[in-house]
């Protein structure tokens, strides 16, 4: 199995508690850290033993020489209340090629082994979707990659779906909507990615959406987003090469806004266009700026 389908791979809510538990009493035993998380005394602690086995796999957490559980380097030095800088870290993880065996190496999904693989595979197909018609319920999803011939199939059912709901949530690939549950936007991942890519203030937007690209695979260009757009037999649309897909124009429009980033176009320079609904021409720019609140 692998992380959407929550039953047997565990939650979100479950991660965090296991993560704040080590943050604050440090390594210790399987047994006392899910009895820390999931006391004996509300019941089951199956959701925190497939969580915390889940997350092992997937290299959230390490087990010592002394056989005590503990968070890996890459969170343990983590500032405790910073949710954002742990969201990161789970992002990158998810996104290495060793966590969607399923897409790198050809494995099926149902795998034991293939660990972020569906997340990855259903991330790559929503954001190729108009963010802006972007079915919200199950029902509609499941309408959706039906009429597309996507094969294999991204969610094989509803419990899928909600896993896809919490997980791109908390990864930064989806913004919660009050009207629509959520919105195909991309802002979080993006703003995580741009400080790696424009090292001196500024970049080409061309070498910014193939940068951002090589970080997390599943935006525009991407090899993840690569071989899953060739499994959908009849797509909404093909974005072109000089074109930026409406889902991560959305995020660059908003974290414009928002100050994070500004967008320019210079002349004799090359450019992309960014696209909204339909598909059609919002604004063309050449370079990707840092801007003041970055």
């Amino acid at each position: 199995m692998s992380i959407l389908n929550r039953p047997s791979d565990g939650l979100v809510s479950v991660l965090i508690a296991l993560r704040n538990g080590l943050v604050s009493y440090g390594p210790m035993s399987d047994d006392a850290l899910l009895e820390l998380v999931s006391p004996s005394t509300l019941g089951s602690k199956d959701m925190a033993k497939k969580t915390l086995s889940r997350w092992k796999q997937i290299g959230a957490f390490e087990v010592d020489d002394k056989g005590r559980t503990n968070l890996t380097p890459r969170i343990r030095h983590l500032p405790t209340a910073d949710i954002d800088a742990f969201r990161t870290a789970i992002l990158d993880f998810v996104q290495a090629p060793e966590n969607s065996p399923a897409l790198v190496d050809g494995q099926d999904d149902e795998q034991e082994a293939s660990k972020a693989s569906d997340l990855t595979r259903a991330l790559c197909w929503a954001l190729t979707q108009n963010p802006f018609t972007f079915p919200h319920v199950w029902s509609g999803v499941e309408s959706l990659q039906n009429e597309q011939g996507v094969d294999p199939k991204v969610f094989v059912n509803d419990t899928r779906w909600g896993g896809f709901a919490e997980w791109s949530l908390f990864l930064g690939f989806c913004a919660a909507s009050q009207r629509q549950g959520i919105s195909l936007n991309p802002s979080f991942a993006v703003r995580v990615a741009a400080p790696r890519v424009i090292v001196s203030r500024e970049v080409g937007v061309r070498d910014f959406v193939s940068g951002i690209a090589r970080i997390y695979p599943v935006l525009d260009g991407g090899m993840y987003r690569t071989i899953v757009e060739r499994q959908i037999l009849r797509p909404w649309r093909t974005t072109q090469p000089h074109e930026i897909s409406p889902s991560l124009s959305l995020a660059l429009l908003t974290l414009e806004a928002e100050g994070f980033l500004h967008m320019e176009l210079r002349s004799d320079a090359p450019s992309s266009v960014l696209t909204g609904r339909r598909g059609r021409e919002v604004r063309i720019v050449s370079h990707i700026l840092l801007g003041e609140g970055a």
